[in-house]
């Protein structure tokens, strides 16, 4: 039930580098928007949260602070983790916080546990005494659609915004992991740093994340328009020579080679892991295959891809971006520290 006996509610939380999604039992994600937020600077109040804070980025005068308080899966400023929070809630539930009974929070891999004590005692000072923490592979998995109870392995490719998790799971936890700061944040960079290089033109995080989406492939046929003809985009920005706007033509090809890359190193990553795991889990994966999830599996030929390296069946979950979120409504339901099999 959603409801409790004091009627509040369980909430779980993907606290991810790029977006914050929120579920809400009852009611289903509610909440799907960037992990950022505006401050005032001289009042310290909150301006916006979500889509509006993004629509800010690169755009305020020095009154406003615009601020991601994760960075490359790292928190970097938990207060202003609270303050996103706090924010949302209010925003979301009638009685704010206070209308929470249970919080689950699935946050990335390499946050330390000075962190997580941080995060749970946030949690605490927050109102809600019964704050969790998950891992986001563990919950991606789920969401993906893998029955992780069973002693059987599963190998999990979540590649987020600021970090690239790979993770074998089995009997209903993580066996191990390893990760890779190179994910979609790191994408949207050396996007910028190519179109410096090759077309002297410096452009915005929120344009080289517009290229990425409309332009990025990694293997078969580069992204077409209807008319079968290879897409471009017109990037708009500040040419270096002259400091003047300017308007520059990328073409997915050049965006390809950048793609192919970045994701050598999530290739060595992968194999890796590949390497290091304890073989009855390893066999399992000839049947099982692997799990792509996080905003990095919409990327077109990535199934491909990794189906080249590993030789095996590799699929694309059903709903890759809200993998993690997803898995959280399982999550919510286990009372038990260490839990495996039939739910």
């Amino acid at each position: 039930m959603a409801e409790k006996d004091n009627g509040k509610i369980n909430v779980g939380v993907d606290l991810g580098t790029s977006n914050l999604l929120i579920y809400i039992e009852g009611r289903g994600v509610v909440f799907k928007e960037p992990s950022i937020i505006a401050i005032d600077k001289a009042t310290q109040k909150v301006v916006a949260v979500g889509n509006e804070a993004a629509e800010l980025v690169g755009k305020v005068h020095d009154k406003v602070e615009v601020i991601k308080p994760l960075k490359g899966g790292v928190i970097s400023d938990i207060e202003m983790i609270r303050e996103i929070l706090d924010f949302t809630f209010d925003k979301l539930l009638p009685g704010g916080v206070q209308s929470i009974h249970k919080l689950l929070l699935c946050m990335p891999s390499e946050i330390t546990a000075t962190e997580k004590e941080a995060i749970i005692k946030l949690g605490n000072e927050l109102g809600v005494q019964r704050t969790k923490i998950e891992e986001e592979i563990k919950a991606s998995a789920i969401g993906g659609g893998i029955n992780i109870y069973t002693p059987i392995g599963n190998l999990v490719i979540d590649i987020g915004g600021g970090t690239t998790n790979i993770g074998v799971i089995s009997l209903g936890d993580v066996v191990l992991s390893k990760s890779t700061k190179v994910a979609g944040d790191f994408f949207d960079k050396q996007i910028m740093h190519h179109l410096k290089d090759k077309h002297k033109l410096e452009i915005g995080l929120q344009t080289a994340e517009k290229i990425k989406i409309k332009l990025a492939s990694l293997v078969g046929d580069l992204p077409c328009d209807e008319e079968e003809n290879v897409l471009t985009y017109n990037a708009m920005g500040r040419d270096l020579i002259s400091g003047l706007p300017r308007m520059a033509v990328v073409g997915a090809k050049e965006i390809r080679k950048i793609m192919l890359e970045c994701f050598e190193s999530i290739k060595s990553t992968l194999i890796s892991t590949l390497e290091i795991m304890p073989p009855e889990l390893s066999g399992d994966l000839v049947d099982n295959g692997i799990t792509i999830t996080g905003g990095g599996a919409l990327i077109k030929g990535v199934r491909e891809y990794f189906e080249e390296i590993v030789k095996i069946n590799v699929k694309i979950a059903s709903s890759p971006i809200n993998a993690v979120v997803d898995g959280t409504k399982s999550l919510l339901k286990i009372e038990r520290e260490h839990y495996y099999g039939d739910y």
